[in-house]
């Protein structure tokens, strides 16, 4: 009963935390089967519906279905739908962890994240890799070259700051709350516009708008600009001078905060633009609304494959300065070479 006990209750054990996620690798494993699972049961059940032809029509041209290319346009809807049951479930379980002063139920939240979200993934990942076509619709995602590396990135967070805060953090406030933020505040988020995306994009364009300046507002910015780097720079000195913040606890932790600081970033990046566009066009000032505004990691790898723009990060900024720098070093040196070999004719 020990090691059920620890599974159960998430204890921040190493057996607790293994047991836990294998729990959660499982379950979720079931309700993202699009096939057997609780995802095919909400794929038959959108399908059915009046409006479903309306998502179809609204995803036709969108730059997410032009980079997967989906046989049913439509599907795009349906895993915007898991991404807010993800989301979702989290954020429940961590509020209720915290509501009732019951860490254990927080760390299963967390868990949602790191096995039943990052380490689920990985090996569905791997699965299309080395022994294709693999699970579906991993392997349509497959489609784009970026999936797999920016998939690593997004997901490294999980998995580096994940165990370490369910290990050591989790019964601190400030972790909690960031924890809560992070995971399950984007259900918050998201949740209206499994509305919008269902009304016709000519007829309600007023309030495709209105949801795309709610979207920036409470996601791009509230969330994961003005709360999280404050709130991610007190949960990183809080583990940097505390007794257990050795190197092998701060450099994931490090990396996590960069990795998702970036990551955010490019959302806000692109969601002002898309709200950019948005509104040029309502004042007629531009001849086509913006394609999307990406909701989850799917929209987002969608959206850098299909416009390669990651010039919304400072880190891409540098990367294309390197690269003009190098650019013009190698020219410096070619003309170098040419005016002896001009002085020889």
């Amino acid at each position: 009963m020990g090691v059920i006990s620890e599974i159960l209750f998430c204890e921040p054990t190493a057996t607790g935390q293994m047991g836990a996620a294998m729990l959660h690798l499982l379950v979720w494993a079931f309700i993202t089967n699009y096939q057997h699972g609780v995802m095919a049961c909400v794929n038959a059940w959108v399908k059915r519906q009046p409006w479903y032809s309306t998502v179809q029509e609204n995803f036709k041209d969108d730059e997410v279905q032009k980079v997967y290319d989906f046989p049913d346009p439509g599907f795009n809807y349906i895993t915007f739908i898991a991404t807010i049951i993800h989301h979702g479930c989290a954020g429940l379980l961590m509020s209720l962890g915290m509501f009732f002063n019951q860490p254990w139920l927080w760390r299963h939240g967390m868990m949602c994240e790191v096995a039943g979200m990052d380490v689920l993934d990985a090996i569905k990942i791997a699965h299309v890799k080395y022994f294709p076509p693999g699970t579906h619709p991993t392997s349509l995602f497959m489609k784009s070259n970026l999936f797999a590396p920016l998939m690593f990135f997004h997901h490294s967070v999980g998995i580096c700051v994940g165990i370490p805060v369910n290990l050591y953090f989790s019964e601190i406030h400030a972790f909690q709350m960031f924890g809560l933020m992070t995971l399950g505040f984007p259900a918050v988020c998201l949740t209206p516009s499994l509305v919008v995306k269902t009304l016709d994009a000519k007829q309600y364009a007023n309030a495709i708008f209105a949801n795309r300046v709610y979207l920036l507002l409470t996601f791009g910015l509230g969330s994961r600009a003005i709360y999280h780097f404050p709130a991610a720079w007190y949960c990183f000195l809080h583990v940097a001078y505390s007794p257990i913040g050795s190197w092998s606890v701060l450099l994931p932790f490090t990396w996590a905060l960069l990795a998702m600081s970036a990551f955010n970033l490019m959302i806000l990046g692109i969601q002002l633009q898309g709200v950019y566009d948005d509104g040029r066009h309502l004042l007629g000032w531009s001849a086509a609304p913006a394609k999307s505004s990406p909701s989850s990691m799917f929209d987002f790898v969608a959206h850098v494959s299909a416009k390669r723009r990651l010039t919304h990060v400072y880190v891409a900024c540098k990367t294309v300065t390197w690269a003009r720098r190098a650019s013009l070093t190698v020219k410096k040196r070619n003309s170098v070479v040419a005016v002896p070999c001009q002085e020889a004719e």
